[in-house]
């Protein structure tokens, strides 16, 4: 085959049949065929656990918003970022941009006239609230919502707004899709839309139409075009969701689940694989990962490069209840999908959280933290990465020591092949030394880290309000990183600032690193 014909072959898979939308959406397919240069799994150099090594971009220091002029972040010399979307702020169709920052992905990369334009969609994980006013989107028809009827008492004010980037610069954002529950993670489809994931494990019912919780929902670029259907996508699963990362060469999805001790990755095939807006609610398969030979295998507590061969099992009813149920590590409550995947053999983690497809690799996080016992050794979060050609699942980062990776989250894969990671954890035991701060950890081929960047939010309300801003102020060093993502060029990184509430736009020299 010729150079020409494999490039217009793989363009081919990565529109997933779809001429018309890959056109339209050229941007994230490009994003979605990164080549994984860094060859994570083949370079994992075995040891008890990682190392922290040192960075090849440089000390990190405070660096000084271009927005805002604060010194919300610390990044190495050369790096320059600009913040937006503060939570408190007025979005472009006038409502108020909600908090909790979370998930989020680049959904379109597009020529608009003379300018380069990008489309994100952002998860605000928020939970419950008494008031029906607090529901994201309330008052205003053009925003979908999935449920505005109380369980147990409570609205659910959960949902998402998208932002739009161009030409270097924040230009708008509006909300999208409310009325669901603490919308974590998710994953950007190669479609241009966006799956906001549910992290709920309950069996409670709305009094909105007897509606449950815990499911996937699809969110497109432009609303004014299409609106988000508030419609759940059911046979990917109701639980505790964490991210999704569809595959582009066959269109199957990969999910995640924390839920403690009660959770394993699945695969989605859907019935449409051709994709598409709206192809998902078609239906499919739902799937639980299991070691071959070793069923219900505890995966809690590898050592770094160790090995497991693996398959997939069956998942007979992906909207079954949770209940409790025995397993290899005591008694769990799990999931309607994690108890049918056990029940075939499924594998057992410790709480999954990021995930990422990139060049047939499946790269998602485990970021279970928890001291050493008499027999069980300390760990700080695992990142694992299964090779889907052999289906050789390996542990290619392990934490003993929160210095080293603390409980990563969100993951994201970079044009040129680098896997960044998103601390998540808190500033107890098991760690070597004080943790001032949560880090965006950059993980090497070895298996060792290196700190990319650093929370810095440590203002006053003084401070805050002297730059227009009316967020949550004081010490939020030790909150979370969330939604890493890079424009499909790799020049910028977008990613949140949990608390207070920030999404910021990094660009530098990239290329003295991994990223």
């Amino acid at each position: 085959m010729s150079e020409q014909s494999h490039d217009l072959s793989r363009r081919q898979v990565l529109m997933g049949g779809g001429a018309a939308v890959a056109a339209a959406f050229s941007g994230p397919m490009a994003a979605y065929a990164a080549t994984v240069d860094q060859n994570y799994a083949e370079r994992c150099s075995p040891a008890d656990a990682s190392a922290l090594t040192a960075s090849p971009y440089g000390p990190v220091a405070p660096v000084n918003d271009l927005t805002t002029g604060l010194p919300l972040v610390q990044l190495p010399a050369g790096f320059t970022y600009k913040s937006y979307g503060w939570a408190g702020d007025v979005m472009s169709d006038g409502l108020i941009t909600p908090n909790a920052h979370d998930g989020m992905g680049v959904v379109v990369s597009r020529r608009v006239g003379r300018s380069q334009e990008i489309i994100l969609v952002r998860n605000h994980e928020r939970s419950t609230s008494s008031s029906a006013d607090n529901i994201l989107g309330a008052g205003r028809s053009n925003v979908a919502k999935y449920d505005t009827g109380t369980t147990g008492g409570s609205y659910q004010i959960g949902g998402n707004t998208n932002l739009v980037w161009r030409d270097g610069n924040w230009v708008a954002s509006y909300a999208s899709l409310g009325g669901i529950y603490r919308p974590c993670a998710g994953g950007a489809s190669t479609w241009g839309s966006w799956m906001s994931n549910e992290e709920i494990g309950s069996n409670s019912i709305s009094t909105d139409g007897n509606k449950k919780h815990g499911y996937v929902f699809e969110v497109p670029a432009d609303t004014s075009l299409n609106a988000a259907d508030p419609t759940p996508i059911i046979a990917m699963g109701r639980m505790a969701h964490e991210a999704s990362a569809i595959d582009p060469q066959t269109g199957y999805w990969y999910l995640t689940e924390d839920a403690g001790n009660a959770n394993t990755l699945y695969r989605f095939r859907p019935n449409n694989v051709n994709g598409g807006l709206g192809s998902l609610h078609a239906g499919g398969l739902l799937e639980g990962l299991a070691v071959r030979g070793v069923p219900g295998a505890d995966l809690r507590f590898p050592t770094l490069c160790q090995e497991f061969q693996c398959e997939w099992v069956p998942i007979a009813d992906p909207d079954a209840d949770r209940a409790t149920i025995s397993t290899t590590v005591g008694s769990v409550t799990g999931s309607g999908p994690f108890r049918g995947a056990y029940a075939n053999g499924g594998a057992i983690f410790g709480a999954n959280e990021g995930c990422w497809v990139a060049n047939g690799t499946v790269f998602f996080t485990d970021k279970a933290t928890s001291n050493a016992t008499s027999s069980l050794p300390a760990r700080s979060g695992v990142v694992w990465a299964l090779d889907l050609a052999t289906m050789t699942l390996k542990a290619i980062f392990v934490g003993r020591d929160r210095v080293v990776g603390n409980s990563p989250d969100n993951i994201c894969v970079s044009p040129r092949g680098g896997l960044l990671m998103n601390e998540d954890g808190g500033d107890g035991s098991p760690t070597s030394a004080p943790i001032p701060a949560q880090d965006l950890k950059v993980l090497t081929p070895e298996g060792g880290t290196y700190t990319f960047a650093r929370h810095n939010f440590n203002f006053s309300t003084a401070q805050i309000q002297a730059v227009g801003k009316n967020s949550a102020s004081g010490d939020r060093r030790n909150t979370e990183w969330a939604g890493s993502v890079f424009s499909p060029d790799g020049r910028v990184l977008f990613v949140n600032l949990y608390t207070p509430g920030i999404t910021l736009a990094i660009t530098g020299p990239w290329d003295k690193g991994h990223l």
